[in-house]
């Protein structure tokens, strides 16, 4: 009787992953369309997010929808420890709207703090800034 009900609770296990599954959406093409999109000349955001990142950090990207119909929030994240062990985090958060196949930079959080943003991208200013302050 044992094996039977093992059997049936792996097979419920079984069903109810696929059915999570099914549920969930993949952002995959949203990342990376957003990491190859140009925000300033010459530099593809996957550029710009490695530029900040440096050597003593991590980046991740990750996905989700929004409140708007067609738009995708990809946000890449940068953790970053410091020379002094100072721990500090970069937030791009982008949006991709898959009509028209456009990449916006909507925000720039920096330690949970939002940065000012110039003309869409990002001020090469606040790129040294960010880049000093991280270290």
């Amino acid at each position: 009787m044992l094996p039977g009900t093992v059997r049936r609770c792996i097979m419920v296990l079984q069903l109810a992953t696929a059915f999570a599954l099914a549920g969930c959406e993949n952002y995959e093409s949203d990342i990376q369309a957003v990491q190859q999109a140009t925000i300033l000349p010459g530099l593809s955001n996957e550029e710009l997010v490695m530029d900040l990142a440096g050597e003593r950090a991590s980046a991740e990207w990750d996905a989700e929808s929004s409140d708007r119909d067609g738009v995708i929030e990809v946000i890449a994240t940068i953790n970053r420890v410091g020379q002094a062990g100072k721990r500090s985090t970069i937030e791009l958060h982008y949006s991709h709207d898959r009509n028209t196949k456009s990449v916006t930079l909507d925000r720039v959080l920096l330690n949970g703090k939002r940065q000012g943003l110039a003309s869409g991208a990002i001020d090469l200013n606040n790129l040294n800034l960010f880049k000093l302050q991280l270290n």
